[in-house]
């Protein structure tokens, strides 16, 4: 079970007629998963597919995707994701530098795709892609493949810069799936599913799909995240584990007729990937939707999650725990570092670094990058956090957004998370710019809900009993909205270009 390939013919051997995917109105057996996916990987090989080969798939999310996936790995190829939310030049970006020889497309997809990605690569419309069709190819012999062979290349967000294609091997995602099974047992249960909201092509996705298709449990699958849809899905189907970004959360939160939307238990689990989530919201959504919670820190480049706070400790009544990404998942390892390489006390703020046998394998043609974050055996993540005297981690901030005022180390993300609280914000991010004094001082963007107004002096007061004077903003601009990325993050490098 050391490969994709390997661990899906496990979860086959064990329920080959079980339901595995379902999308709309079609559904995958686990045994109709095996054999498509043999199929298309012997299709890819008689085209000229050799072992190492890049293979894009640009696509909202459907049930192909799973099957394109162990397809390209059976195929000894690697599976670069590309995001259906990125803008043509970004999609040209990473076709480009991955340098993908085919592209697993859907057709309303098709628009983003400049002249240079449609002569560079060849093209597969996956609404061509047929069950019947590829059921009379022969499934050939599978190559062999290796646990350290290269399985899945996804990009960074490139918040601070040009996404890095991150490579990942078979054994890591694996074992990130198992990762997930050591606090998610309920995936053994008969009838068990997971609810597929985010893009598969993030990590965060593709994993929870992943670990519930290994334990022989229903992925079903949805291609949006509107909160009113969100809604409903929940009050109408009994998904065992659900994810969801804290942005849906807020949206659901603010539907108007959502205290008397009952959410049809058991939905056990409201996961979201990343910490980054206000405790007050966390609060209502524990108090409006009565289900459990949990929080998890980790990225692309540790194959997702590698520390977990569980739901029994993600409750009204647990304080400031409430506000950590809980502890490390074992065997993986947590340390946080000073800037000179030793290690920080409990309660000490430094940098993040991360130790696991799932560690990506490397930046993709990033030779520098890969050696400034893998290092003496962990990755070195940039997040600034702590860990305290009891083992639970909490994220700081980026290290490169922290904000220096008249020789203050200030963290935006902890204001963030107070300004969250103020009845008339709907969102709200901190930077710093250029002060003559203090060198550095912080600048308020905040959104207004509909019919209120900012006013920076009530502001002030508002955040005064709450933060020390000199992380509290005096300057303050309000937009109609933030920028964000594909992934919903927040693009300071925008803000600091338009407002610094």
């Amino acid at each position: 079970m050391s490969t994709l390939a390997g661990a899906l013919s496990h979860a086959v051997a064990k329920e080959p007629t079980r339901v595995a995917l379902v999308y709309e109105e079609q559904s995958l057996r686990f045994c109709d998963l095996e054999d498509l996916s043999d199929r298309l990987a012997q299709q890819l090989i008689e085209q000229g597919l050799q072992p190492g080969d890049r293979i894009a798939i640009l696509d909202r999310n459907s049930l192909w995707f799973f099957v394109v996936l162990f397809a390209v790995v059976k195929a000894r190829g690697v599976l670069v994701t590309v995001n259906f939310r990125l803008a043509p030049p970004e999609v040209d970006f990473i076709i480009q530098d991955s340098q993908s020889r085919w592209l697993f497309v859907g057709n309303a997809l098709l628009t983003n795709l400049s002249d240079t990605v449609r002569t560079s690569c060849e093209l597969i419309v996956i609404e061509s892609l047929a069950a019947e069709t590829l059921m009379t190819r022969a499934p050939g012999v599978a190559p062999e493949v290796s646990p350290e062979d290269s399985a899945v290349q996804m990009y960074t967000s490139g918040t601070t810069g040009l996404p890095k294609g991150v490579v990942l091997s078979h054994s890591a995602m694996v074992k990130a799936a198992e990762a997930g099974h050591s606090v998610w047992p309920f995936l053994d249960e008969v009838g068990a599913s997971v609810l597929a909201t985010m893009p598969l092509s993030h990590i965060a996705a593709c994993n929870l799909g992943l670990a519930a298709l290994l334990r022989s449990a229903r992925v079903d699958i949805v291609n949006q995240t509107d909160p009113a849809f969100v809604a409903d899905w929940l009050s109408t189907h009994r998904n065992s584990l659900v994810p969801l970004p804290a942005a849906v959360i807020h949206g659901m939160l603010e539907l108007p007729d959502i205290s008397r939307t009952r959410i049809s238990a058991p939905s056990e689990r409201c996961w979201w990937q990343g910490s980054g989530i206000a405790e007050e919201l966390i609060k209502r959504a524990t108090a409006t939707f009565g289900c459990g919670f949990a929080l998890s820190y980790g990225s692309t480049e540790t194959c997702g999650g590698i520390s977990y706070l569980g739901p029994d400790e993600c409750v009204q009544g647990a304080g400031k725990r409430l506000t950590s990404a809980g502890k490390e998942m074992a065997p993986s390892r947590i340390e946080i570092r000073r800037p000179d390489g030793s290690h920080c006390d409990a309660g000490e703020v430094g940098e993040i670094v991360c130790f696991s046998d799932r560690l990506m394998s490397h930046y993709w043609r990033r030779p520098e990058a890969t050696a400034e974050s893998l290092r003496d055996g962990g990755y070195y993540s940039g997040d600034a956090g702590y860990v305290d005297e009891t083992g639970y981690l909490y994220v700081v901030d980026r290290i490169k957004d922290m904000v220096i005022s008249g020789g203050e180390n200030i963290y935006p993300a902890q204001i963030e998370q107070v300004f969250y609280t103020h009845p008339d914000l709907l969102d709200a991010a901190i930077i710093g710019v250029p002060d003559p004094r203090w060198g550095e001082s912080l600048l308020a963007i905040v959104v207004m809900r509909e019919g209120r107004t900012l006013d920076p002096d009530a502001m002030i007061n508002f955040l005064r009993p709450q933060l020390a004077g000199y992380k509290i903003p005096r300057s303050y601009r309000e937009v109609d909205a933030l920028p964000r990325n594909a992934t919903g993050k927040v693009l300071k490098t925008v803000l600091r270009e338009r407002f610094a």
